[in-house]
Order: structure tokens, then C-alpha cells, then sequence
């Protein structure tokens, strides 16, 4: 009786390890780091306002939002205020930041006597229902130029899904799409502070 039991208890545990595995894992962000550049030379940087690849309005102003808080609790930077960095990008009539030429950076970090500049991409907002809970999930492209040469020095892309283990292993509710759009620039941010 025992031997028919073995397998079954055995195939259980192999299901379940499965199961834990599939939801605890996932995608790191994938990272750029300069080699050469020396990241102690920045102090002061400023984030531009993230571009929206969504149809989702407010999504890039959102994730603008939640890098900022989340760069300025690192204390790892000074970083200038949103609404200065809107006037310099005014004065220097860009249209879509995320088309800034090599020129344009440099003069944006010298207007705003920065040495980095943050730029950032919401290539994805998306819900779909699994169960009877939706699943949101969000994708970030942001990377730091660095402003006297306007040459990228750090880029990250991270995907960020809002279904735990527990939630797709009893299907219950996920996480709020604010909190997975929290939770996916924390992981992007974790890549070059800490």
C-alpha cells in the first residue's frame, strides 16, 4: 500500500516545487553598465519625464512620479525638481524627450548643472484576467546619460508582473497596478543603487 503511495506524494512535490518555482521567479532587469565610467563623479541629476508607449494615459507621469520618490529615497543623489527641468526642456523647445540629440543633453545638464540625466520609456501597461483577478503587468526602459558627453553610462529594463505565488497558486487577487508599476522601478532602480 505504501509503494502506491510513494509515487503520488512524489509527483505532488515534484507539482508543487514547480509551482513555487514558476511564481518566485521571474526576469531580472536587464542591465548596462559602462565599464569605464566612474559613477562617483555624479552628485546632482535630473529625471526627464518618461515617454508613454501605452495606450494607457498617465502612465509615464506616473512612472516619472514613483522613479523620482524612489531616486530621492536612495539618498544617492540630489535631484532637481520636476518643474525646473520641465522650464529647461521648455527653453530648449524639445518636442519628444526621448529624442534628445547629444547636443541638446549636454546643454539640458549644463542649464541644469547636472551630471546625469534620467530618461525613461513605459513600454507596457497591461491587465489580463487570470482567474477571477486581473493581472497587471508593466515594462520600463530607463537608462542615465551622463551630460558632458551626452553618452548613455546605465541602462535597465525590467518587466514587472503583479501575480505572486500565492495569489496564482489560490487565485486570489494581485497586486494593484500602482503597486506593480512601484514594484517594477524599484527593481530597475536596484540595478545602480541601493
Amino acid at each position: 500500500m505504501l509503494r502506491k503511495k510513494i509515487p503520488g506524494i512524489l509527483a505532488l512535490s515534484v507539482m508543487l516545487t514547480a509551482a513555487l518555482l514558476a511564481g518566485c521567479g521571474g526576469l531580472r532587469p536587464t542591465l548596462f553598465l559602462h565599464p569605464e565610467y566612474n559613477f562617483g563623479y555624479v552628485e546632482r541629476v535630473a529625471v526627464v519625464p518618461f515617454e508613454n508607449l501605452t495606450n494607457e494615459r498617465g502612465a509615464a507621469s506616473r512612472a516619472s512620479r514613483y522613479f523620482i520618490a524612489q531616486l530621492l529615497s536612495s539618498e544617492s543623489f540630489d535631484v532637481v525638481e520636476p518643474g525646473e527641468v520641465t522650464r529647461v526642456l521648455n527653453e530648449q523647445a524639445t518636442v519628444r524627450t526621448g529624442d534628445l540629440t547629444k547636443d541638446q543633453i549636454i546643454a539640458v545638464g549644463q542649464a541644469l548643472g547636472v551630471q546625469g540625466l534620467f530618461l525613461g520609456t513605459v513600454n507596457e501597461t497591461s491587465a489580463s484576467r487570470s482567474g477571477s483577478a486581473p493581472e497587471h503587468v508593466v515594462t520600463l526602459v530607463v537608462r542615465m546619460v551622463e551630460t558632458e558627453t551626452g553618452e548613455t553610462v546605465w541602462s535597465a529594463t525590467h518587466t514587472e508582473s503583479g501575480r505572486g505565488f500565492w495569489a496564482s497558486l489560490f487565485g486570489a487577487g494581485g497586486r494593484s497596478q500602482s503597486e506593480v508599476m512601484r514594484r517594477c522601478v524599484k527593481k530597475v532602480l536596484s540595478t545602480l543603487v541601493e
